[in-house]
């Protein structure tokens, strides 16, 4: 293989920052983290649980949570359903790493595309419960997989919009959380990551956007190559201390800006620059449901959309990848700008079946989605407003109306207040885990009070399903 100077520069460069980033990583302190960045660790983690609980019913997913419940072996953890069945570790991680994305209503990090929290703490969560861990081992593993599985992002932001960050970072992520979780030392983390790094689905992002349901298995794929690549560092097996550029530079095309994975440690946590799903669609479609919602409070007769000729919707260069407009399944419907808005437009942003089976067969969205286009607006804003769009009804009378949305509520831009993401919570969770909103609530008092967190992660899981029919 012919050598470039300059790569065989920023290989070394990754080298050193990915160890950099370990030795932080690794002397991470449950005790001594910020307490509001414990706190929204914890608020991801209940949001995130929501959205594993609301997407259990899809028949795909209960198919393949059956046939997880049926096999035989110790019932370690829960699988995140009703009825809180427990199967073995792997078997949750696993079952609930599918549910984690599948109603794309789980946080995310914007400042490049990564669901950090999707990838890890299905492992993470399954690895504590069957543990019987402390509270502060499992919330510092998922402090130090989302600060680890941002920062791979953000050194290497170039694998957009070819691939999908689910497959790209599920390994790295799952590994990172779980080899924390272990207590790993720097050495071993570092092995840890080196060999995830090599182990990554190289997902195309056209997936989604065509619908094709594997890539919600994607961050399932990585709970379990998390688990392997964590058993091969113990063993003494790695990759290269540069082995990350040779795989996501060399093989998969991204520059690389070796900075990015140590920056700022200690000092910016990514943990609180995230956001906070309201609707289940791609984030890209959420401004402009926001728009057309925001013409719609002055105009409510339009409900429905029987009086709208046409929709345009301005948004991002990368917005405009979201434009299928007959969608035929669920991810690919979340993933379509034209049946979010068609969705918005006849039921209204906030309907929860906008983005369900059901919704495939709406006439009212099927008919609305064919009157929707998609341009690219002239000049989009950095980060955190690279995700605007404008949206202009025109009427059967002539008449045209606009509105321009520059960050969607709940964009770091525009961030949802802890209690808005509390009632989310609940709003999800009422049915199958009642106590879920009260378990991160008072998992976020004892850490505003400064009270040691030496409570049991299975207990604090079992407590959410108290008062639920199981």
């Amino acid at each position: 293989m012919s050598r470039n100077p300059d790569d065989d520069r920023l290989r070394t460069q990754v080298a050193a920052e990915l160890a950099r980033l370990c030795e932080w990583a690794a002397a991470l302190d449950a005790d001594t983290l910020p307490a509001r960045v414990l706190s929204q660790a914890v608020l991801i983690l209940g949001d995130n649980i929501a959205a594993m609980l609301s997407a259990a019913d899809e028949p795909e997913l209960r198919r393949y949570h059956e046939q997880l419940i049926g096999q035989a072996g110790p019932p370690q953890a829960t699988l995140f359903r009703a009825g809180a069945p427990k199967v073995p570790l792997t078997e949750a991680a696993v079952g609930n790493g599918l549910s984690s994305t599948w109603n794309e209503l789980d946080d995310g990090y914007t400042r490049t595309a990564v669901h950090p929290g999707a990838l890890s703490q299905p492992l993470i969560l399954a690895a504590a419960e069957a543990g019987h861990l402390p509270l502060s081992k499992m919330l510092r593993a998922v402090v130090g997989a989302y600060e680890i599985g941002t920062r791979f992002a953000r050194a290497w932001p170039g694998t957009l919009p070819r691939l999908h960050p689910h497959g790209v970072y599920n390994a790295v992520c799952a590994a990172a959380g779980l080899a924390l979780l272990r207590g790993y030392d720097a050495a071993s983390l570092h092995r840890s990551l080196t060999c995830a790094a090599s182990m990554v689905s190289p997902g195309p992002y056209s997936h989604p956007i065509e619908g094709a349901l594997v890539r919600n298995a994607w961050p399932a794929a990585g709970s379990w190559l998390g688990i392997f690549a964590c058993d091969m560092a113990r063993a003494g097996i790695a990759g290269t201390p540069g082995g990350p550029f040779d795989i996501y530079s060399r093989g998969l095309g991204a520059p690389a800006k070796p900075d990015e994975l140590s920056v700022g440690l200690g000092e910016e946590w990514t943990t609180c620059d995230g956001y906070h799903k309201l609707y289940g669609a791609c984030h890209h479609s959420h401004a402009a449901m926001e728009a057309i919602e925001s013409i719609l409070a002055t105009r409510p007769e339009l409900r429905g959309g029987r009086q709208v000729r046409s929709v345009r919707v301005e948004g991002s260069a990368m917005a405009m990848n979201f434009d299928n407009a007959a969608p035929d399944t669920t991810l690919g419907a979340k993933f379509s700008i034209p049946h979010a808005v068609a969705a918005t437009l006849a039921h209204g942003a906030g309907e929860p079946g906008n983005f369900l089976d059901a919704s495939l067969r709406d006439p009212l969205i099927i008919e609305l989605r064919q009157r929707v286009v998609l341009t690219e607006l002239a000049e989009v804003k950095p980060w955190p407003l690279d995700r605007p769009a404008r949206v202009t009804l025109e009427l059967d009378n002539g008449e045209a109306l606009s509105a321009r949305c520059d960050a969607a509520l709940g964009s770091p831009a525009r961030p949802l207040d802890a209690q808005r993401v509390l009632r989310k919570i609940a709003d999800l969770s009422q049915r199958d885990a009642p106590a879920l909103q009260a378990a991160v609530v008072g998992l976020r008092d004892q850490i505003a009070a400064g009270a040691p967190l030496t409570g049991d992660t299975a207990a604090w899981i079992a407590s959410m399903f108290e008062g639920s029919a199981r």
